[in-house]
């Protein structure tokens, strides 16, 4: 087993990895195509923590080796792999409570990512893609269950308004959830590509970095502000604006595929006593995420989305380096490792 790992800032080596997949009940999965966020990019530059792993936070494959009869997978099955694990070290762990775990391990973090060319997974970590869900689209699984449990902690009713600050590829997603739900998104977002993206994607109340969003939000609520809003950590928009579009008392929710955020000044949270949450996981919610894509609920063409070989990985992750240092951003990458 081989695949990319970071041996130092701006230095990605290719090196072989050891093979666990003999031990009981361990899949191997010949990775079919691994996707590169905003995460991955981090580290590369340095501005999160160096670890000996394989880069990668997400992945999809074909079942290589299993045991017989292992949970009703088989050999040449395409699937997704989970990119969590749970820590099996803290309380709520030990309690069997997995979806509280406070050390949730994620790809390409904690443990190998999916820039090689094969993964070992648990069985219960592997779900089975059906033909209506594309290679592209099992990518962005993750997002959906991110997406999910905001939508839980909220709860997230028909007709209700959610401002959403932040319109990149998961505040894109997020939004045409809510949508499919019936509820009314109002989307704000700084950057024109992503203003126009989650336009074209059938976003009614989208608006852009000319746009008075108090005032609005204001007109679209009938003055009364929003009882729910959704901050995306790395939208690189001031949490000032998140608390001003708020009623008395809303919830806020942190979350988002990152945990890159800016300086936050909690004087308007107090004087408005919001409720606030952090999500970083969308742990539980695999299954529920593939049914989704399966019934068509997100539009997956408008999303800023780039591919690349396997073999140019070292030269993405360069160009990507440069275009989050000249515009704060990336563009999601994904790889094709065959």
């Amino acid at each position: 087993m081989k695949g990319y790992k970071l041996i130092k800032p701006f230095t990605l080596s290719e090196k072989e990895t050891a093979d666990v997949s003999e031990e009981n009940h361990i899949a191997k999965v010949r990775t079919t195509k691994a996707l590169i966020t905003l995460p991955d990019v981090l580290r590369y530059t340095g501005e999160t923590e160096l670890a000996d792993v394989i880069m990668g936070s997400a992945g999809i494959g074909v079942i290589s080796e299993t045991d017989n009869n292992l949970f009703e997978l088989e050999k040449g099955q395409r699937v997704y792999v989970e990119p969590v694990r749970e820590c099996n070290e803290c309380y709520n762990c030990k309690k069997g409570d997995y979806s509280k775990c406070s050390d949730l391990q994620v790809a390409g973090e904690d443990f190998d990512g999916f820039l090689s060319d094969f993964v070992s997974a648990a069985p219960e970590k592997l779900f089975a893609l059906p033909d209506s869900v594309s290679d592209n689209q099992a990518l962005f699984i993750n997002h959906i269950s991110l997406a999910l449990a905001v939508f839980d902690k909220l709860n997230i009713q028909k007709g209700d308004y959610v401002a959403v600050v932040g319109a990149n590829n998961f505040g894109n997603i997020f939004s045409q959830l809510l949508i499919y739900y019936q509820a009314v998104p109002i989307v704000m977002s700084l950057d024109k590509d992503n203003y126009e993206a989650v336009k074209k994607s059938g976003i009614y109340y989208a608006l852009g970095p000319d746009d008075n969003w108090q005032k609005e939000v204001s007109n679209i609520t009938s003055g009364r502000m929003t009882d729910k809003v959704v901050y995306v950590a790395d939208c690189n928009i001031p949490v000032a604006k998140a608390f001003s579009l708020a009623s008395f008392g809303a919830a806020v929710v942190f979350t988002g595929t990152t945990n890159k955020t800016g300086p936050v000044y909690f004087t308007q949270a107090v004087k408005k006593q919001l409720d606030i949450h952090c999500i970083n996981t969308g742990f539980g919610n695999t299954a529920a995420s593939i049914n989704l894509i399966a019934n068509k609920a997100i539009n997956f063409n408008n999303l800023k989305i780039e591919e690349c070989a396997y073999a140019d990985v070292p030269n993405v992750f360069k160009n990507l380096a440069e275009q989050l240092e000249k515009t704060d951003k990336i563009s999601e990458t994904i790889v094709s490792l065959i």
